[in-house]
């Protein structure tokens, strides 16, 4: 009984091991990209979704461009347009206070031929006030106005004092003659009035007592002593 061997300490034979058959289902070749070289590859491929992407957008960047050269462009158009029509204007503004000038001109010429002439010399005198005249209505169009001086009160703002004077029954500060003419146009000031205003009187020095208008006034007595 010590020699017999059981069953099942027989030796069982090893399987021998498969190998993969070419195209089996387990064989990593690139036939079904598998392994790294094989993923990369499927990355760096763009799809077609993405390159009709880019192309539009591509397209739409071109036409913003186009869009924006063109509204530049209309841009630089008005303001040489604007520009032109600015100097046309301005050309057309000093034409019409030309030609309301020359009927001015002609009645000065017409002055001068007169006194050359040796006229009247009151015709004279009446064709300068007709100048005068003539020539204010044309400023009064163009909205210029003559700035009041004489018994108004002194504005800095409109008048240039260059001098005081002593003036009875005005004010101090008050316009008692005007030297140079100012004037504005449309409120704006074109020149200042030159003017000469009031100031009160000082009062004279060197007056006795009666002549100074006041009352003498009578020296202080000297203090009594008990002696006296």
């Amino acid at each position: 009984m010590m020699g017999h061997k059981h069953e099942g300490d027989r030796a069982k034979p090893v399987p021998e091991p498969k190998h993969p058959t070419h195209g089996g289902l387990g064989d990593p070749g690139p036939q079904d990209g598998g392994g790294p070289a094989g993923e990369a590859e499927g990355r760096s491929t763009p799809r077609a979704g993405n390159t009709a992407e880019l192309e539009r957008l591509t397209q739409e960047a071109a036409q913003a461009k186009d869009q924006y050269l063109r509204m530049l462009a209309d841009v630089e158009n008005t303001r040489k347009r604007l520009q032109r029509e600015k100097e046309e204007f301005a050309r057309f503004a000093a034409e019409t206070v030309v030609r309301a000038l020359l009927p001015i001109l002609d009645s000065l010429d017409q002055a001068l031929v007169a006194v050359d002439r040796k006229s009247d010399a009151d015709a004279v005198v009446k064709g300068v006030h007709l100048i005068h005249r003539q020539l204010h209505g044309v400023l009064e169009k163009e909205g210029v106005r003559r700035i009041p001086t004489v018994g108004e009160p002194f504005d800095p703002h409109r008048h240039e004092a260059v001098a005081q004077v002593e003036a009875d029954g005005m004010a101090d500060d008050t316009i008692v003659e005007e030297v140079q003419a100012g004037y504005t146009m449309s409120g704006k000031m074109i020149r200042p009035a030159i003017v000469k205003v009031a100031k009160a009187k000082e009062e004279r020095s060197g007056l006795g007592v009666e002549g100074s208008g006041q009352m003498p006034r009578t020296p202080n007595p000297e203090p009594r002593t008990e002696s006296d």
